[in-house]
């Protein structure tokens, strides 16, 4: 994991985690591919980016990709 990647990842926890004390009922989080990557990497990602968002307090239901980006939702749990 590349430092950009490791800021980019505390910022969408810490956006999740401020959503969730804010009390927002939902929280949206994605990502572009600016290139093709494979998908077992694109799954991968996005188990990451489901734990540590549900760690912080979210339940995730759905994950959508489209064309060249993916949205994964997620309530409060």
């Amino acid at each position: 994991m590349g430092l950009i990647h490791a800021w980019r990842m505390q910022k969408l926890v810490a956006d999740a985690r401020t959503a969730h004390q804010r009390g927002d009922l939902t929280f949206v989080a994605g990502f572009d591919l600016d290139r093709p990557v494979p998908m077992r990497r694109i799954r991968k990602e996005i188990d990451v980016i489901i734990r540590a968002v549900e760690a912080v307090g979210w339940h995730c239901v759905g994950v959508e990709p489209f064309l060249a980006s993916v949205e994964i939702g997620f309530i409060r749990a």
